[in-house]
């Protein structure tokens, strides 16, 4: 027993300033790959290392690494991880950690007993991992990283998950708990803020050749560097060529998405327009449809969304009927008041054939009353929507997001029907160019989107009225068509 001690001892010595060794030697686990090891031998040379990052290139897993490799190769040390999400901290962070520090007994070349105790619940705040009293790791979201500050330890690791999308105000709380290394790690999804200078400063502290134990480090590593980024499907959860061109179909090959949680690529903006101007004015340009017979089964995709006009900045309530190849009808306009919207619903689902439980309205504000309009002309069974409702996808922050993403890759003249079976075409979606377009096309142009935590946000409703100087009535209604199933 002491000769095992002993060498651990001298190995954990030998492993001060190299994690690699230790990810290897110590956890036994897989080698990381050239640029994980990049990152951690960066953490030990420099005083603060950014790196910005693809998605599915191991950032978790170095992670998982540095906190035991910090902790049992300095005496007493601390800690402290933080990130935008406690769940996230607890069901990603913590989870690799848990691995990392887990013994295989049937592996007789594998890991050492690290004797570390972690936190089992994945929304414990703070999340701990304890090796003895205050020695160990801390787990903290930016919303309660100021419970750390009186954390001090002249031995002080700090970790930021998803740096780009951290306030600025939260990098002050961060900075005063006097930390000797610091990483930052993430998506860049921001074109400013603290993330973004620091990554400048690294290239001014290489300049000027400022000496690593107080310099910032920059490394940017896209997805396509992955060592799998050349196979059908990793192996071990890396980037993959599937996985790479199915984001690409989805989102873009020059999405603000793909550039950020691919290319790792710093935005020139902290927005993108949702819909290329060139792919409205192709929906528009389209030739009529041709009368197709009553039995067609397009028509029994056919729906009629309703944004009622009150709200921030609104002035006309705004119908829309459409079916899976493009809008049948618009009517619009401030004459439209709830009694007058419910008659004209009437009229129109009548007019084109479309059942009860596929028309839809806003539910909020006004929209509360709209149901009694509507039970007076016999429809009961319309569904009510709200933008900020949760969507299906945890791609999106609301279902508002959603539904306009789903609108963009219907619009998108390169779509197919399934992004599983990219050969399978569609017809475009035809947009008549009738009276309503230009205005339906100006508010769709002024439409952006950000990326939050790696989640695709729309615009605020209140920023596109400003950008507008109305409400989008018409381009509302036509994002809820998509939203609701």
């Amino acid at each position: 027993m002491s000769d095992e001690r002993e060498r651990l001892t001298q190995l954990l010595f030998e492993c001060h300033d190299d994690p690699d060794l230790f990810n290897s030697a110590i956890l036994g686990r897989p080698a990381y790959w050239s640029r994980q090891r990049e990152i951690a031998e960066s953490v030990c040379r420099h005083r603060i290392t950014v790196a910005y990052t693809g998605n599915a290139v191991g950032k978790d897993y170095v992670v998982g690494g540095l906190i035991p490799w910090w902790l049992f190769t300095r005496h007493r040390s601390q800690v402290i991880v933080t990130g935008p999400s406690q769940t996230v901290l607890g069901s990603v962070t913590w989870k690799e950690l848990r691995r990392a520090a887990e013994v295989d007994p049937h592996d007789p070349l594998g890991s050492f007993p690290l004797g570390l105790s972690l936190s089992q619940g994945i929304k414990a705040s703070p999340l701990r991992a304890a090796v003895a009293g205050d020695w160990g790791a801390l787990g903290y979201s930016t919303t309660s990283v100021e419970r750390a500050s009186g954390q001090h330890n002249r031995k002080l690791l700090v970790i930021v998950e998803e740096a780009s999308g951290v306030p600025d105000e939260i990098w002050d709380a961060i900075d005063s708990l006097k930390y000797v290394r610091l990483l930052c790690i993430g998506n860049p999804i921001r074109a400013t803020g603290r993330f973004v200078d620091l990554i400048g400063q690294a290239g001014v502290d290489r300049r000027d050749g400022l000496a690593p134990a107080r310099a910032v480090n920059a490394i940017r590593i896209s997805s396509r560097e992955s060592p799998d980024a050349g196979l059908a499907e990793s192996p071990r959860g890396l980037a993959d060529a599937t996985w790479i061109a199915d984001c690409e179909r989805r989102y873009g090959r020059d999405s603000f998405w793909v550039r950020s949680h691919i290319d790792a690529i710093v935005p020139d903006a902290d927005s993108e327009s949702l819909i290329p101007l060139e792919w409205l004015d192709w929906a528009a340009s389209r030739p009529p449809r041709i009368a197709l017979p009553a039995n067609h089964p397009i028509h029994l995709t056919r729906r009629i969304a309703v944004d009622l006009g009150e709200g921030v900045g609104r002035d006309s309530s705004a119908i829309v009927v459409r079916d899976d190849w493009g809008i049948l009808e618009v009517v619009h306009g401030s004459f439209l008041g709830l009694a007058e919207t419910a008659a004209k619903v009437k009229e129109l689902a009548a007019k084109w054939s479309v059942p009860q439980e596929r028309i839809s309205y806003d539910k909020t504000g006004i929209g509360r009353d709209f149901p009694l309009h509507l039970a007076r002309h016999g429809i009961s069974r319309a569904v009510g929507y709200s933008g900020s409702g949760s969507p299906s996808s945890a791609d999106f922050t609301n279902l508002r997001s959603e539904g306009a993403w789903r609108l963009r890759q219907r619009l998108d003249p390169m779509g197919a029907d399934d992004h599983r079976d990219p050969q399978k075409l569609r017809p475009d979606f035809v947009i008549p160019n009738q009276d309503w377009w230009q205005r339906l096309r100006d508010e769709l142009k002024a439409l952006t989107y950000d990326l939050v935590t790696g989640k695709t946000r729309l615009v605020s409703k209140e920023d596109w009225c400003l950008a507008l100087g109305h409400s989008p009535d018409l381009a509302d209604a036509l994002i809820q068509s998509f939203a609701v199933s």
